[in-house]
This record gives structure tokens, sequence and C-alpha cells, in this order.
């Protein structure tokens, strides 16, 4: 059984015990601070799983007002929390990828699997697959990416200005020549510093200010705060999550850690 971090719920009970109906509101109100996408129901009579927009699940006991964190396991060594979790992050998949207007993303290569993928131009995760994708040729022929470059300011406080700057650069430019400007910036890290990337002074476009826009409107409607967050064949990766991304794309005999610890050896 696996050790957990917080606490681990086992559900050594029946999973038909009854489970009733409990409002958004009711949860909300115990957790006024804190937003709820949607509240489901557990085999655990009077206990509700509130879901909230990052893809995490907390648990809520209404009666006493008691919040629960951890996973719920059978005895038999099920995780229903993370198959609640992942069939919400697999219907939500689905939604993003019939939304999205792929004509306004970065698309790189030509594989037959379509990969909506979304990153900051400013983020080590990102940068470390993109430069795995120029570096794998296996992993690239793959894929078709169609790439939408989000902001986050809180955590990469230039990643605003240098997501404009690509965008300012890369208008007109052909979809060859975009690619590489990017590769340049992710990759090759031309202008990052220890404080991240700072582009050279530059007069951004209304086109970047648009795309941007689109991208990061996009983002809040789908509540995608972490990156790189990928859709492929209609299910979600979060994260830099090698062996699941390798397995969607039908690739075989692959050595995870030796992948991770090559896309990061002399990367900063």
């Amino acid at each position: 059984m696996k050790k957990l971090f917080i606490l681990t719920l086992m559900a050594v009970f029946s999973l038909t015990v009854k489970s009733y109906a409990m409002s958004l509101q009711t949860i909300q109100s115990i957790l006024p601070h804190t937003k709820i996408s949607k509240v489901i129901n557990t085999p655990i009579n009077g206990l509700y799983g509130a879901l909230l927009p990052n893809g995490q699940i907390v648990y809520v006991y209404p009666a006493k007002k008691l919040l629960v964190f951890g996973q719920i396991w059978t005895n038999t060594g099920k995780n229903l929390t993370n198959e609640s979790m992942a069939g919400m992050q697999a219907s939500k998949a689905a939604k993003i990828a019939k939304y999205v207007d792929l004509s306004k993303a970065i698309k790189i290569g030509h594989g037959p699997v379509k990969v909506i993928e979304f990153a900051n131009i400013d983020c080590p995760y990102c940068r470390a697959f993109e430069r795995l994708t120029t570096e794998s040729k296996r992993l690239r022929d793959k894929m078709t990416r169609y790439l939408f470059l989000i902001p986050q300011p809180s955590i990469h406080p230039h990643s605003t200005e240098m997501e404009l700057y690509y965008f300012t650069k890369s208008q007109g430019l052909s979809n060859k020549a975009k690619v590489a400007l990017l590769n340049k910036i992710m990759v090759k890290q031309v202008y990052l510093t220890k404080s991240g990337n700072i582009p050279p002074k530059f007069k951004q476009s209304a086109y970047a200010m648009k795309t941007l826009e689109y991208n990061t409107a996009l983002a809040q409607k789908f509540s995608i705060f972490g990156v790189p967050y990928f859709i492929i064949k209609n299910q979600a990766v979060l994260g830099l999550n090698i062996g699941q991304i390798y397995k969607l794309l039908g690739i075989k005999t692959v050595n995870v850690k030796k992948i991770q610890s090559n896309i990061f050896k002399n990367f900063k």
C-alpha cells in the first residue's frame, strides 16, 4: 500500500453505500475562500468531494464542517480519488480540445498524433520538454504540437514580457522561423538571466497583445494554472510526466529516468 504524504482514508466498506446529494452552495459555504468547480459523491455516507479548479479534490464532511485531505482507497488497493480525478481530467481535456482554435496556436511538427500543449516560455519544465523534442527525433516525429504560451507572472515575473516579445518578433515569419525563434529562447536560452528570460527592448505589437489575451483567457476559462499541460488523445497530462506522454504517443521501451536526467543536464 502506498504511503501518503498527508492522510489516507481506507475504504474498507462496501462501495454500494448510498451517498446523498449535496449542493454546491452548501459545500462552498464551508470553504468560503476557495473556489469549488464541482461536488462529487463518495462511498462514505455524508462525505463529499470538492473539486478545485486545479483538479485536486478536498473531502468535506458538512455535518461537522470538517475537511479531510488525502485519498480514498479500497482494501483491495484501488485508489478511488485518482480514478475520480482522472475521469474529470479526461472530460476537461475533451472540452478543451473541442473548444480551442488551433489556428491561434504555434504549430510544431507534422507527426500523426495531435498534441495540444499549454506552456510558459520561462518555465524550466516547459523548456526541458522543448529541449527533449529538439533532441529526440523519435518523439518529434510522433507529434503535431499545437502550443499555447501562457504567462505566469506570480511565478515567473518576466514571462508576460517575454511572451509578448516572442509574439511580436514572430509576427509575419514563416512557421519554420517561428519554431526556430521559440527554440532560441526556450532551449538555447539566449535571453536567460538569473531572474528569468529578459528580452531586449522592443515595441509590442497589437497582434502580440491579442494572441496573449486569447491564450490567457483560454487558460482561465479551463482553470489551467500548472504547466506544462498536455492533451494527447483526449487525455490530460499534468506536468512533465515523461512516461505518460510516451505511452499515449505509443512509444515503447523508454528509460524515463535516463531521459529526465539527460534533458536537465547542463540546463538552467
